[in-house]
């Protein structure tokens, strides 16, 4: 019986079909975004970013028109159905919200410079991205986390509303937009991280991170191309 076994068993082997490698046959991925699964979050669109007092990031955006961009991104947004989503960073003006005993730097940093503090200069939001009376946006209470996500709400409100995808801009690349793409990504939405839409705060470190490590958490598109992904969907919709 052994003996039978040892013969028999090496057919019995090849017989058995041979999985594909790892890697292949995996889905298409998305050609067309339902823009009612669809939130656009803005990150952080704030007083110190946009209003030209830092003139490093006053240089980006002269030269990018990032906030004309966005500001034209926003309103084709809204016309398509998409969610708009507002976050922004503020604190107490004692920072009773922190622990400034934390080593990392993070908030350590905003309490050293008295930064971001609600009512303030820094922290106002920039004007032409602000919904108007019939615009539908979500427009968050500030947060004290890096990422979007971070004690706001907002992945059960995405959740409510159906929202499978979510494309980011804002501020900055290498900070606060990275710590929400990530963790939207954690999240399991499909992230869209909109690459014209996004500013810098360290230059090249940046670059870096778009061509390097966002595309493990991301699909990198710019502007119109995200809008293309959404007005198709749209288009076929109306057919």
């Amino acid at each position: 019986m052994k003996r039978l076994f040892g013969i028999v068993l090496p057919f019995l082997l090849a017989a058995i079909p041979v999985p594909q490698a790892v890697g292949q046959g995996l889905p298409p991925l998305a050609t067309h975004l339902d823009p009612k699964e669809t939130a656009l979050i803005l990150v952080d669109f704030q007083g110190r970013f946009t209003d030209g007092s830092d003139a490093r990031m006053k240089k980006y955006l002269d030269e990018s028109k990032m906030l004309e961009k966005t500001v034209d991104l926003v309103k084709r947004a809204r016309t398509l159905g998409v969610l708009v989503v507002h976050v922004t960073e503020g604190y107490s003006s004692d920072y009773r919200e922190l622990d400034a005993s934390n080593p990392g730097r993070f908030h350590r940093a905003q309490i050293l410079r008295q930064a971001w503090k609600i009512g303030g200069k820094e922290q106002a939001y920039y004007e032409p991205l602000r919904p108007g009376a019939n615009d539908k946006d979500l427009f968050l209470p500030p947060r004290i986390q890096a990422s979007a996500f971070g004690g706001t709400g907002l992945n059960e409100m995405l959740r409510a509303r159906g929202v499978k995808n979510v494309a980011v801009a804002g501020f900055t690349t290498d900070v606060c937009v990275y710590a929400t793409t990530l963790a939207a990504y954690d999240l399991s939405y499909h992230v869209y991280a909109l690459r014209d839409a996004i500013a810098p705060f360290y230059p090249e470190l940046s670059a870096l991170m778009l061509k390097e490590i966002y595309p493990n958490w991301s699909k990198i598109v710019g502007s119109d191309e995200f809008l293309q992904l959404l007005d198709g969907a749209a288009r076929a919709v109306s057919r």
